[in-house]
């Protein structure tokens, strides 16, 4: 999402995180080698960050964009990304990781 995006334009409308993971997984999705801000890399909604993410859309023009924030610890880092159906994966041959990994 470009820096000059007016974000004051996005109304929240749901979440992806499920309640009932308390720690959802920080393992990512990607087949295709691609990483978790890559124009073309699958949003798996079990999998990190997308398992995070709050569900924003555009009171403009109505698109839905994905919102997750990196705490990290001597800055924050925003990422939007817009929601494309096409782009959306529920891996049938990968179960859903539960809990944290390492690394």
């Amino acid at each position: 999402m470009s820096g000059d995006f007016d974000r004051s334009q996005l109304r929240r409308i749901g979440s992806l995180r499920d309640p009932a993971q308390e720690e959802p997984t920080y393992e990512e999705y990607h087949p295709d080698g691609t990483h978790a801000w890559s124009d073309d890399a699958p949003i798996a909604p079990d999998w990190f960050p997308y398992n995070r993410c709050e569900v924003w859309e555009c009171a403009g023009c109505g698109r839905p964009f994905l919102r997750y924030t990196e705490f990290g610890g001597y800055y924050t880092d925003e990422r939007i990304r817009e929601l494309r159906a096409e782009r959306v994966a529920r891996p049938p041959h990968a179960e859903p990781p539960s809990g944290t990994a390492a690394g």
